[in-house]
């Protein structure tokens, strides 16, 4: 994920087993990111897509929440005025944002999704010479009604934002 600014630091990864993913952000990066934007700027979060990769997004974002408080890491939706993104990187922001989700319940519930989604194809192209996805669609409607379903809403709730709502998606 691109910060805004170049600040002359890198996040480092630690490969590790996918249950315990390992990611330390530089002393001190948050706090030159806050120093840097002025008090009344726009929060923005974006997420890309690429499938699976998606926990990627949402390791790197956990740690940037513990940054912000590491007693009590708030929800990106209490942080964040405006949560977007593409493909699974979408579907990631309204379970962030509309449905203010903490990024712990966000990893739990995209892992089961992702489980159940994505698929390795050994071949994209069908019979029919047309292009095939990398997900299962079906699965990933039943998935995405789970999470509703999960949360206490009908699985057929429009996910459109309140008017009031002070995190846009």
């Amino acid at each position: 994920m691109p910060l805004p600014l170049n600040l002359g630091v890198a996040l480092s990864f630690t490969p590790q087993p996918l249950s315990t993913p390992s990611l330390r952000l530089p002393d001190g990066l948050l706090g030159a990111i806050n120093a840097a934007m002025p008090s009344d700027s726009l929060r923005l979060l974006a997420l890309d897509g690429g499938g699976v990769r998606g926990l990627s997004s949402l390791m790197i974002l956990k740690q940037l929440m513990e940054a912000v408080d590491p007693e009590s890491p708030p929800k990106p939706c209490d942080h964040f005025d405006m949560i977007g993104g593409t493909s699974t990187g979408g579907l990631i922001a309204i379970m962030l944002g509309r449905l203010q989700m903490t990024v712990d319940e966000c990893i739990s519930a995209y892992t089961s999704l992702s489980d159940r989604v994505f698929e390795k194809k050994s071949h994209r192209v069908n019979l029919k010479g047309k292009l095939q996805g990398w997900f299962d669609s079906a699965a990933l409607e039943e998935a995405v009604k789970g999470i509703l379903a999960d949360r206490g809403l009908r699985v057929d709730e429009l996910l459109k934002d309140a008017p009031d709502a002070p995190c846009k998606v």
